[in-house]
């Protein structure tokens, strides 16, 4: 909302597409394309309403579990090859004002086939429309190569200037001294109510050109604009990150019970949700969703958290908090929560580190031997090849190295470095270990290493300790400089751990083989697609990042809530 101005978007999907069947619903990067503008519309803090116009009734379906406010029945007739998208825009905006009994000041249609528009597009042509005399704001690109000046008509075999007026010289055309040339790219058209309902047209006599970058004005109508899309949203291009919403009923407030906040994902717990239920009202918000965390958190006793939320949980939340008692994290790590703030305002912090049942969770030792082994046999690089339609012809790039005889070097002795070095063994590996506080254990053990000769020895190094302020920055220059040129460094302990300049530096000039990463710093953001690793990343083979995904399976979660459950009726008792 602007000035108490009320906005709405309108995502207009009909249910035919002749050129690619389902074409609102395909799937990329295993979400439908309609997605990618509900949450570039999600995105925008100055939308009031998200409304999606259909005939098939698959697509509203699909809509409302991602997100959408409203649905809108389109009626046949508007729904044809030759039914305008103005006549079906003015249906939904006079249908949802009788739903909802109220009238919009501007209307923003979002076509699904441009998902690389995202919000701060949507943000800037509201703020133009609202702020000034325009009735109508217009998205448009560049044409680049394909300028009138080379448009050509073939007719009979023969070859003649399309346009009059921008004829081609004979010897040609420079780009460069082209006049500057436009075409809508379909991905905005913001317009005043009185635009659309009265004069029926997406913009008006005074309408402003926002011009966008060609690369977000991928509009699908092909197969080949399909693939280009897919290969820019699946290689980072894309600002807009579609979530399903895990919509719960809505339950009465039992006065006698405490009020419980869940912003972890329930939906693949088994039992979990009942028995909490029986104790608590349970509030359910999705985890993303800070803005509504805090209009309900007043209210709130307990609180689960997300271990990874996109957000740092710290006095901009918690301000709001008047009677929280405590928060539980169904992590072991805690760098999503600011400590001291919690301290400050004695609210209690319960995580899962050091409980008993830690033990039967392996997911992240798992997968950090799951990276050892790719690292050396190129696992990951041998699918992209086969995928690419390549098969032993890239033999040289995909040849890798066995694991037996090799050296590993685990810093940090705990659940997962353990657990790594007994699936090292399993694989003939020789395991060395450096952890200062089981040094003599270790000795004995016959795994202990002095901390500079594991990093010269090791043909591939784990870290795996907890972040405090001795670990930060424990692997820096100095540590790179003692690596050896053929090793491989990787971390799935917590980002901060790496200076991560310096692993940028060794990377670049090759004073290491290749990095593993499932942990980055300055994770609790909603849009990562600008930090300096993962756009390194992009170009360059010899650093391969993961989603901070080693703790995500059934089991371990599973684990992780019946351990949450257990303290949250333990720090009840103590109340």
């Amino acid at each position: 909302m602007i000035k108490k101005k009320k906005f709405l978007a309108v995502i207009l999907a009909r249910g035919g597409s002749k050129g690619i069947p389902k074409k609102n619903i395909y799937k990329i990067n295993n979400h439908p394309l309609i997605s990618y503008s509900l949450a570039a519309a999600q995105n925008s803090k100055k939308i009031d309403k998200i409304v999606v116009s259909s005939d098939s009734k698959e697509i509203l379906n699909i809509s409302k579990k991602y997100g959408a406010d409203e649905i809108i029945n389109r009626p046949k007739h508007l729904s044809n090859d030759r039914a305008t998208s103005a006549d079906a825009l003015y249906h939904a905006v006079i249908e949802i004002e009788k739903k909802l009994n109220y009238k919009f000041d501007y209307i923003i249609e979002l076509p699904c086939v441009s998902p690389l528009r995202d919000h701060d597009d949507i943000n800037k042509a509201l703020e133009i429309l609202s702020l000034n005399k325009y009735d109508s704001v217009v998205s448009y690109v560049d044409t680049g190569e394909k300028h009138p000046i080379r448009l050509k008509r073939i007719k009979n075999k023969k070859i003649t200037n399309f346009c009059k007026d921008y004829k081609e010289a004979k010897w040609g055309s420079i780009r460069q001294d082209f006049e500057p040339c436009f075409i809508r790219n379909g991905a905005i058209y913001a317009m005043t109510r009185d635009c659309i309902v009265k004069s029926k047209s997406r913009w008006g006599k005074k309408s402003f050109p926002l011009i966008m970058s060609d690369k977000k004005s991928i509009n699908i109508d092909t197969k080949f604009d399909l693939l280009m899309a897919k290969m820019m949203i699946e290689n980072g291009y894309c600002k807009n990150f579609p979530k399903i919403n895990f919509i719960l009923p809505k339950k009465k407030i039992d006065k006698s019970k405490k009020t419980i906040l869940i912003t972890t994902p329930t939906h693949i717990l088994k039992n979990f949700k009942q028995k909490i239920e029986e104790k608590y009202n349970c509030l359910y918000i999705q985890p993303s969703d800070s803005y509504e965390i805090k209009k309900k958190l007043a209210g709130v006793d307990y609180w689960i958290c997300n271990p990874s939320p996109i957000y740092k949980i710290d006095n901009k939340i918690l301000h709001f908090a008047q009677k929280l008692k405590a928060i539980f994290t169904p992590s072991t790590g805690v760098t999503h929560l600011d400590i001291n703030y919690l301290k400050k305002k004695k609210i209690k912090l319960f995580s899962i580190k050091n409980h008993p049942k830690l033990k039967d969770i392996k997911a992240s030792s798992e997968f950090s031997f799951g990276l050892v082994l790719d690292s050396l046999r190129n696992l990951s690089s041998g699918t992209l090849s086969s995928k690419n339609g390549s098969w032993r012809q890239q033999e040289d790039n995909l040849r890798g190295n066995q694991l037996y005889k090799k050296k590993i070097g685990i810093i940090g002795y705990g659940r997962i470095g353990s657990n790594v070095a007994k699936y090292a063994k399993s694989f003939g590996m020789k395991c060395l270990v450096y952890d200062p506080y089981k040094k003599n254990y270790l000795k004995k053990k016959g795994l202990f290493k002095d901390f500079d000769r594991l990093i010269r020895l090791s043909d591939v190094i784990l870290i795996s300790v907890h972040l405090n302020s001795k670990t930060k920055n424990l692997v820096d220059k100095n540590f790179f400089k003692k690596m050896n040129k053929n090793s491989i460094l990787i971390n799935t302990s917590r980002g901060e751990v790496i200076d991560e300049k310096a692993l940028l530096k060794a990377l670049k000039n090759k004073s290491i083989k290749r990095a593993y990463l499932d942990v980055i710093t300055n994770e609790q953001q909603s849009d990562l697609s600008n930090h300096p690793l993962i756009e390194y990343s992009r170009d360059n083979k010899n650093l391969i990042i993961t989603p901070h995904m080693a703790g995500l399976t059934f089991e371990s979660e599973n684990i992780a809530a019946d351990i949450i459950f257990n303290l949250l009726k333990n720090a009840e008792k103590k109340n």
